[in-house]
Parts: C-alpha cells; sequence; structure tokens
C-alpha cells in the first residue's frame, strides 16, 4: 500500500540509547579459540535465551513469535494474484484520479484499517485514511508512486504480508503539514509493509493494517525547507519491549471489527487479541456451545464441531456409576449422546461466566459457573425446577501435527449439585461453600487478555506454582511465606469450602488431606498451561489412605484423586494469590468404597 506523507525527524541514536534493550560490547562475539563462550556459540546457532546478560540487542526472542503462516498446507488461491493485486489498488488510490478513489479506499481497505508511520503515529478507520489521502493529495495534485518491487507471503487462511519498495515524485503546490506551499519537486524512496485478509462479510481481499518508512528526510530537504522550522510531532516511535510482531497478525482482524466467520483452525476469534493457537481454538468451539448453536441435531452439530476437533477425540469428564452418563468418551458422537445432551436436557440455555481462560499454543483452560434454571435431571441428580450455579473447569490439549483440539477433561461440581438438590452427601465443612468469584486483579473477566500479557510473566507463574505443588501435595509441607500471599483466597470444591488466608487453607484442606493420605504419594501432571500471570494445572494425585477425610474413615487403599487447579501469581512478590480448585470426589469416595449417589436415596435434607 502507497504511503501516508508525514514529517520525519532525524534522530542518531545506538542501542546503548534505548532503556530495556540490553547491551554489550561486540568483542564479546568475536572472541577465538578455546576460551569462546560456549553460551555466545549457542546464540550464533540461533538458540533463544530468555535473559541476554552480554548486552547485545537480542531479537531471537522473536523466532517463536510466529513469524511464519501457521497453517502448514492451507490453500494459496491468492498467492499468485497477490503483488498485481497490491499494484493495482496503489494506482487506483494514487495514480488514476480523483473520480473513484474513496471508492476503492472503501472496497480496499478493511473498515478499521490502521496506518503506523513515522514518529511511532498511527490512526485507524476509512474516515481518516481519506482525510490523509485527500490532505496528501491537496498538498501534491501530481503526486505520482513509482512501484519498484512486490512480494507476498501467506495463505487464504492466515492472511497474506506484503512488501512493497517504491518511489514517491511530484510537486509541492498546496500548504501541506510541513508549511505553505514551496513549488518545488521531488522524489525519494521508501517501502510499504502491509497485512491483507479476506473479509468475512464481503469476501473482498482487503488492507487490514500497514507499515511505512519513508525518506521524508529527503523530502523535506528537496522542499527547500529548515529543519529548524518545522514543527515536528512531539511523539516517537517505541522499542519493541515485548518482543512482538505487528499486529494484526496471521489470522488477526482489524482492531475493532467483527470477529470472522470461521475459516480455519489457525483463525483468530477475537477482533482486539491475538490468540494463542489453542485459546484461539476454543473461543471459537465455545462460542458455538454457549450459543447452543444446533445443540439439538447431532448432523448440524457435529459439522459445525469438526473444524476444531481431532476425529478420534477423548472428551473426559466426570465420574458416574452409570455407564452411558457423563464419564469418558471418544469422538463427537460419544460425547454428544453422554454429556452435551444431559447436560442441555437438565440445563436449557445455560449461560456460562468464565472466570479464567488461559492458554498456550497446544494447551489452554477455563474455570467457569453456568447458571441455569434445572429443569432435568442430571446423572440421577434430582432437579429442583429452581435457579443454579454450576462450577466448571476445562483443560485442552491440541494436536500439533491437524491443530485440531485431541483432548478435553471437564469436570462439573457433582457434589455441589447434590447440595443444590438438597442432599448434602459430605459432612458440612466448617469453611463456606458454594462461592466463587473472579480474580481480585481487574485484569479481565475472564483473564488475562491475551494481547496484555507478557511473556516474563508466563515463565514467573509457571515457576511459582510448581513449587507451590511441590511443597502442597508432594513434599507435605505447611509454607505460606514465599509461596501464598498472606491475603490469599482458595475456592475449595462443595465439601471443603472456600479458604481466606494462609491459616484456614492449611487448618481445614492441606493438614487434613496430608494426615489422609500418607506413604508413596505420586503426582501426574496431564495439562500445565500457563498465560500471564496465570496457570491451570490438571492431573491425578495418587495416595495411600491411611486417615480420615471428609467423612471417610481409612481404608488402606492407593486413592487416585483427579483435581483441577487454577492459580493467580503475584509477579510482583513470587507468591500465589488466589487459586481455584475442583476435584472428582465421587470418583475418590467410590474407590474408597463409598458411592455418593446411594446417598440420594435419603430424603432430601436428611
Amino acid at each position: 500500500m502507497a504511503p501516508m506523507i508525514a514529517a520525519l525527524a532525524l534522530v542518531t541514536w545506538t542501542a546503548e540509547s534505548i532503556p530495556g534493550f540490553p547491551v554489550f560490547p561486540a568483542s564479546q562475539f568475536e572472541t577465538e579459540g578455546p576460551e569462546r563462550r560456549p553460551d555466545v556459540e549457542l546464540w550464533r546457532k540461533g538458540w533463544r535465551f530468555e535473559e541476554v546478560t552480554d548486552g547485545f540487542t537480542n531479537n531471537t526472542c522473536l523466532i517463536d513469535r510466529g513469524l511464519q503462516p501457521p497453517s502448514k498446507g492451507a490453500p494459496q488461491t491468492f498467492l499468485d494474484e497477490c503483488p498485481a493485486w497490491v499494484i493495482r489498488t496503489t494506482d487506483e488510490v494514487w495514480n488514476l484520479g480523483p473520480e473513484n478513489r474513496n471508492k476503492s479506499i472503501e472496497k480496499y481497505f478493511h473498515p478499521n484499517f490502521s496506518s503506523h508511520y513515522s514518529f511511532g503515529r498511527s490512526y485507524t478507520g476509512i474516515p481518516a485514511l481519506k482525510e490523509t489521502v485527500a490532505a496528501t493529495v491537496n498538498a501534491f495534485p501530481d503526486l505520482k508512486i513509482y512501484v519498484t518491487d512486490c512480494f507476498c507471503v501467506g495463505n487464504d487462511v492466515d492472511g497474506y504480508k506484503t512488501v512493497m519498495p517504491d518511489v514517491l515524485m511530484g510537486t509541492n503546490l498546496g500548504p501541506s503539514v510541513y508549511g505553505p506551499p514551496t513549488g518545488k519537486s521531488f522524489a525519494y524512496g521508501g517501502i510499504a509493509v502491509t497485512y491483507v485478509n479476506r473479509n468475512p462479510d464481503t469476501k473482498e481481499w482487503q488492507y487490514v493494517a500497514e507499515w511505512i518508512q519513508h525518506d521524508e528526510l529527503s523530502l523535506v530537504s528537496q522542499l527547500g525547507l529548515n529543519l529548524q522550522q518545522v514543527s515536528f510531532p512531539p511523539t516517537h516511535a517505541e522499542p519493541n519491549r515485548e518482543c512482538d510482531v505487528n499486529r494484526p497478525s496471521w489470522g488477526g482482524q482489524a482492531q475493532g471489527s467483527l470477529p470472522p466467520k470461521f475459516i480455519g483452525p489457525n483463525t483468530k476469534f477475537d477482533s482486539d487479541e491475538d490468540l494463542p493457537l489453542a485459546k484461539a481454538l476454543v473461543k471459537g468451539m465455545d462460542s458455538l456451545i454457549s450459543n447452543h448453536v444446533d445443540c439439538w441435531d447431532f448432523g448440524p452439530w457435529s459439522s459445525a464441531m469438526r473444524p476444531y476437533w481431532n476425529p478420534d477425540l477423548i472428551y473426559d469428564t466426570n465420574w458416574t456409576p452409570f455407564p452411558d452418563i457423563l464419564g469418558n468418551s471418544s469422538g463427537l458422537r460419544n460425547w454428544f449422546d453422554r454429556e452435551h445432551i444431559p447436560f442441555n436436557l437438565a440445563f436449557r440455555n445455560c449461560t456460562f461466566s468464565q472466570l479464567i481462560f488461559a492458554g498456550e499454543e497446544l494447551t489452554a483452560t477455563t474455570t467457569t459457573y453456568g447458571l441455569a434454571y434445572w429443569q432435568a435431571d442430571l446423572a440421577h441428580i434430582p432437579h429442583t425446577s429452581k435457579p443454579t450455579r454450576i462450577r466448571i473447569f476445562d483443560f485442552y490439549k491440541v494436536d500439533p501435527k491437524t491443530k485440531k483440539i485431541a483432548y478435553n477433561w471437564m469436570l462439573l461440581d457433582l457434589v455441589h449439585l447434590m447440595l443444590e438438590a438438597g442432599f448434602r452427601v459430605l459432612p458440612k465443612p466448617k469453611l463456606p461453600e458454594g462461592w466463587v468469584a473472579p480474580p481480585r486483579a481487574m485484569d479481565g473477566i475472564p483473564a488475562p487478555v491475551s494481547s496484555l500479557v507478557a511473556e516474563k510473566d508466563k515463565e514467573i507463574a509457571r515457576k511459582v506454582v510448581f513449587g507451590g505443588l511441590m511443597s502442597d501435595w508432594m513434599h507435605r509441607k505447611l509454607i505460606c511465606h514465599g509461596l501464598w500471599k498472606q491475603d490469599m483466597v482458595w475456592y475449595g470444591p462443595v465439601g471443603i469450602g472456600m479458604a481466606k488466608g494462609c491459616q484456614e487453607y492449611h487448618d481445614y484442606f492441606l493438614r487434613p488431606f496430608h494426615l489422609a493420605f500418607n506413604g508413596t504419594n505420586t503426582l501426574k501432571i496431564d495439562v500445565f498451561s500457563c498465560e500471564g500471570p496465570y496457570c491451570g494445572v490438571h492431573g491425578q494425585f495418587t495416595g495411600r489412605h491411611v486417615g480420615k477425610w471428609l467423612g471417610a474413615e481409612p481404608t488402606g487403599r492407593l486413592i487416585k484423586l483427579r483435581f483441577g487447579m487454577h492459580y493467580r501469581v503475584d509477579t510482583e512478590s513470587h507468591e500465589i494469590a488466589e487459586s481455584w480448585a475442583l476435584f472428582d470426589l465421587p470418583h475418590a469416595f467410590h474407590q474408597m468404597g463409598i458411592n455418593l449417589f446411594e446417598r440420594l436415596k435419603a430424603p432430601r435434607g436428611a
């Protein structure tokens, strides 16, 4: 796309002048012989380091930031046409006269098109684009843009990025951003990089964003202007402190646009976020679930679901003593029959409120509560014909080859539903139960917002959470300082309750748990997904049942406790601030020889 005319100040800088960019002497990289540093050799080979203390401006952090189109084997029907399209659209806007200029802009530019140019300035939207083009043509009415090359990379799913070097020639015959007309001619070069994607509504290929750099100092010089008298904007380009690519990028849409219709497993579904692959997949799939799309008809429902799931997907949910309700399912048909339909029959038009939605490229997780009218039994738990809340977690694994969801672990707090139905199947805990709240951080609901998280926070959170898991579950320690914040909150399931502060967490959950399960304990982790300061961990704890727990007398058996826990970490203090936990308690009690579903036969309220 041809550039927008703007002023450019001449600034001389070195890497040392940019805050946040480490710098070190180049001589450290030139050492020959056996004393050559091994980390430097790895750097030469393209290895990424999380911390660079040598001081060189290290851009290798961009390597895993999605530089190439992520959808392998995606169609490229527009690739051959793309360079010619860029040249023709540039001509239509700039070189073929004013008659159809605005029509061309409306046809070839996304409604929320964004332009990024000198001094770190940018604008968004068609009106701003039209105004900028009109002002430029008024200042330089004979402006011509001579394209010197053009090439494209991308595919029909992820979109295309284009590069177009050019030369601008014309005469300053009208007022410009630099002042009154000078009557002088000019010729200067530059380059424009754009991101192009198909508009899902108009079906037209459109410019979504551009990043342009031109030799505008040359323009100012040829106009005969005194640099000391030119008024430059107060803004400036910012260093890439987050080490991220220009946004929007592959699969993204313009800021503020409507989400696109699904066109492939790597399509991003948020207009203001460039989501990790797993999070994008889950968000697209979840939108069908939450909006109850083709909810009751397997044919259309499965057709809508197939783009997101492997054919041999595993949908693994609560244990029940009933072979065809919940449990472990394989394939869309089993999931539809054993969980999807029973849940929707019980809770029609359930409204889901996600508290946490975190993800990476191949894993994602949510913790949620649903609010619905309970109109039919679920897993033989009697319905109440009243509004009810349902706590839920989900953990996902994406197949790296197909880029579709391969495994979904989901869990409902069935003991909570039993209590809602009037059956207290576990002893009443001393902690308040049945309550869960969003993170106390004001960083999004659900949290986190992908476009705003820092990569360093993810690694801090992962390290802190892993330390907490080992300390609490394997090393059997009761530690607060340096691990949990003093005002931490732990949202446990019904039967255990919500702990405020370390003391309650230790007294009413962790210490009784340690006393109940001793001996050779193991911890198996299926998913450990982190984004920003949030982590979710799904797995299975195995321990010998040697003490009383939640009313169950010791059995001496090895008990497998399935768990899903979410964490918010204070990345400044490196401590856990909040945690949300659910356990498959009916399955654990089944292994102890106790069927909690049998307790539903007692009178309600007993």
